[in-house]
């Protein structure tokens, strides 16, 4: 699968919460593989997830590869809660 078919695809989570809409991903060098999903956060889960929303702009943040349980249309995420999540998803630094 090529980036640009995994650019902009929503991702959920087992609830069917939508989480946000991927923006990039995240390769390690050294192995050259991928090692997280950037996240384009959906304004109405910021807050429950434990974000902060800027003034201007969108909340990106990155979620592990390993959290990943399908991809087809749309990305479907392992976790069985919006807390599980909490413990994995990380803002994304500038």
């Amino acid at each position: 699968m090529e980036y640009k078919e995994i650019e902009g695809k929503e991702v959920i989570d087992k609830q069917a919460h939508l989480i946000g809409k991927v923006c990039e991903i995240a390769l390690d060098p050294n192995i050259w593989k991928v090692t997280h999903i950037c996240v384009d956060v959906d304004k109405n889960i910021v807050e429950k997830i434990g974000l902060k929303k800027p003034l201007i702009g969108s909340v990106k943040a990155t979620i592990p590869i390993e959290m990943i349980h399908a991809m087809s249309d749309r990305i479907l995420l392992r976790n069985e809660s919006l807390d599980e999540l909490k413990q994995v998803i990380k803002p994304k630094s500038s």
